[in-house]
């Protein structure tokens, strides 16, 4: 190649590399999805089921705060709720969890959305699960 060869090539290569997005700008949030069955205790849940499905959305995930997606921090976050029964809303590993209630004479079914909050970086990621709790037992 001679020099301007090389010249050419050198501001064709500086044109491509401006034409492209930089990391973590695209034009679109880059997302990520994962989903875990969850163990939960006996009899909680109607049916005798003893695990719930969690779906996770991440937005703008990054690897150094990958640990609010793991499973570990769902199974927690998932748990904490189902096992205690709740139909309100509650928080959990910095997550704020808000569920919507069908509720019936024999049933509840609490459809939870947790919401990650508090992070300084971009990322955000949403738990969803569902939980059909046993009804109360007249005592």
């Amino acid at each position: 190649m001679n020099l301007k060869q090389i010249a050419t090539a050198g501001v064709v290569a500086a044109v491509a590399a401006a034409a492209l997005p930089s990391t973590g700008v695209a034009a679109g949030s880059p997302t990520k999805t994962a989903a875990y069955t969850v163990s939960v205790k006996r009899g909680v849940l109607a049916d005798g089921a003893d695990s719930v499905r969690a779906k996770v959305l991440v937005t703008n995930p990054q690897p150094n705060v990958s640990g609010w997606w793991s499973r570990s921090t769902v199974t927690s976050v998932v748990r904490k709720g189902v096992n205690n029964g709740y139909e309100e809303p509650y928080s959990s590993q910095g997550y704020r969890c808000v569920p919507v209630l069908d509720g019936s004479m024999n049933a509840s079914t609490a459809r939870f959305t947790c919401r990650l909050r508090g992070a300084d970086v971009p990322t955000t990621v949403r738990i969803t699960f569902t939980a059909p709790y046993e009804p109360p037992t007249e005592g």
